[in-house]
């Protein structure tokens, strides 16, 4: 799904008017209804009697909010508008005891209201909201308090005070627990603070042709987009036919890396999985992963390269990194190592990708990137980021950091997997990968040691499973943030702390179940 930044926005909308005939009032009336059909289903489908107060604004997004008013009245709801051009409380079909002029009158609704739609400002405001707006919105969350998170608050293509490009938050912005954006996901929403505002994203439409090029700035990953890049599963396969991948990771002080990493890859779907550790790290594992095989190195580090090297062949994908340390040495026998991949010929060659110390130990190396075969996948957080780029942070706008990502991309020819609450994949080319990809879900039960560690064991296992670079980050991505959630509803809906990385290993089966329910066509009845 096409993210966008405003100016593109205000451009689909003028070409929406001068190729197809779609003037500013008919995709008005499309977004009020897509928006209010998408608030009935997140209110669970039936909002008769729900009572429900819409503040509008002067311009389009007031425009909205109307629209959008007026068929949740048709749908049996009590509406109240409160029209900020006036400063007036303007009943529809909702009978309250009120003094609609009085000055605790918006108060004395809030407190029978169940939904709250912001549709005050919409995208092209970017200025500060005003002292009155702030004022109102802290009577809101005053109530809101005061009812225990009631009555809902919902957005409307995004809460009013927050900069639809930079996610910038002006003081006093209410925060929403669903926003529904409209026409396209706006870059803004993907960047914090705004994201910590957003609460659930839905998108609506405005009736866009079908075959209308949106161009965008980036993709919003779905599983519309995602399902059809991960590979079948035929019911006369095999476990070679699922692909043979090769973990070097772990060593004495981070042992489990390795552990979590090849539970990972066998949990989504690798028909083969080899840890390459010493006998002694071995031991551990085989109890803990008994499906697991083993190439045993000595841990002499000065043979570690050619034992690996021997691990290669016949193996489908190779992740080096999680939890190897960086005792003296093992910079020496990682570089041995990839001199060695390069050397053969691309159809012998697995798939490669480099996590935690691979890319610490690579980023001391000048020109690292040269280091590696073309198109591999590179797995950072912000920290080891800055250090491949010579302790230098990427730029904070969301829309300078997706341009110097693309950048790096192209330049290093290799995938870069930027993870975080928001986790953006870019690639340096390829089908479908002309733009970042941004995978949103943020968890902060994820939060925990060996989450990355699984996420690398993800991406490896569809590698071996024959997928392209960037389609296994990009699917990768999404479904370990799936697996969080799933592990987090399995423990409890309010759990946000307390998630281990073992919990979430043993939900990618079902999050990838999800994502590729079974082709009934191709099954043996």
């Amino acid at each position: 799904m096409r993210v966008v930044t405003v100016a593109q926005m205000r451009e689909i909308e003028a070409t929406a008017e001068t190729r197809y005939g779609l003037a500013g009032p008919t995709l008005m009336a499309q977004a009020g209804a897509s928006a209010a059909e998408l608030l009935r289903g997140w209110l669970g489908g039936d909002v008769e009697d729900t009572r429900v107060l819409v503040l509008v604004g002067p311009g389009n997004n007031g425009g909205d909010g109307r629209i959008l008013a007026d068929h949740l009245l048709e749908w049996g709801a009590a509406v109240i508008i409160y029209d900020w051009a006036t400063r007036t409380l303007q009943p529809t079909n909702q009978t309250v005891d009120v003094d609609w002029s009085a000055p605790d009158a918006l108060e004395r609704v809030l407190v029978e209201t169940d939904v709250v739609v912001d549709a005050l400002l919409g995208i092209g405001v970017s200025r500060p909201l005003s002292d009155e707006m702030q004022a109102v919105n802290r009577q809101i969350r005053t109530v809101r308090l005061a009812r225990g998170h009631h009555p809902h608050i919902v957005a409307v293509d995004l809460p009013s005070g927050a900069n639809a490009d930079t996610g910038a938050v002006s003081p006093g912005t209410l925060a929403a627990d669903v926003t529904i954006t409209l026409g396209a996901p706006k870059i803004g929403l993907f960047a914090y603070p705004l994201a910590a505002y957003m609460g659930d994203l839905l998108v609506g439409g405005i009736g866009l042709p079908a075959e209308m090029d949106l161009g965008g700035i980036a993709e919003f990953a779905t599983p519309a987009d995602l399902a059809p890049l991960l590979p079948p599963r035929p019911p006369d396969s095999n476990k070679g036919t699922y692909g043979k991948a090769v973990i070097v990771a772990g060593s004495p002080r981070f042992p489990g890396a390795a552990l979590l990493a090849a539970t990972a890859a066998g949990r989504i779907g690798a028909g083969l999985v080899t840890i390459a550790t010493t006998p002694e790290l071995a031991r551990g594992y085989m109890g803990a992963f008994p499906e697991a095989t083993y190439a045993l190195f000595s841990p002499d580090l000065t043979e570690r390269a050619g034992a690996i090297l021997t691990a290669v062949p016949g193996s489908d994908a190779l992740l080096i990194g999680p939890g190897l340390d960086q005792q003296p040495g093992t910079r020496e026998w990682l570089l041995e190592v990839l001199a060695g991949l390069r050397a053969l010929p691309d159809d012998q060659r697995p798939r490669l990708i480099i996590d935690a110390d691979g890319l610490n130990l690579l980023s001391h190396e000048p020109d690292w990137w040269g280091l590696l075969p073309p198109r591999t996948v590179l797995t950072p957080h912000p920290g080891e980021m800055a250090r491949l780029l010579g302790h230098t942070r990427l730029p904070d706008g969301s829309v300078d950091r997706l341009v110097r990502l693309r950048e790096l991309a192209a330049s290093w020819d290799h995938i870069i997997l930027l993870k975080g609450a928001i986790t953006t994949v870019v690639a340096p080319s390829g089908p479908h990968h002309d733009r970042p990809w941004l995978n949103y879900a943020p968890n902060p039960a994820m939060a925990a040691a060996g989450m990355g560690d699984v996420l690398a064991g993800i991406i490896v296992g569809l590698l071996a499973q024959g997928m392209a670079p960037e389609d296994a980050a990009i699917a990768g991505a999404y479904l370990h943030s799936a697996a969080g959630r799933l592990a987090v509803a399995a423990l409890g809906s309010d759990v946000r702390a307390g998630l281990v990385a073992t919990d979430l290993a043993a939900q990618l089966p079902r999050a990838r179940a999800r994502l590729q329910p079974p082709d009934r066509a191709d099954m043996v009845e």
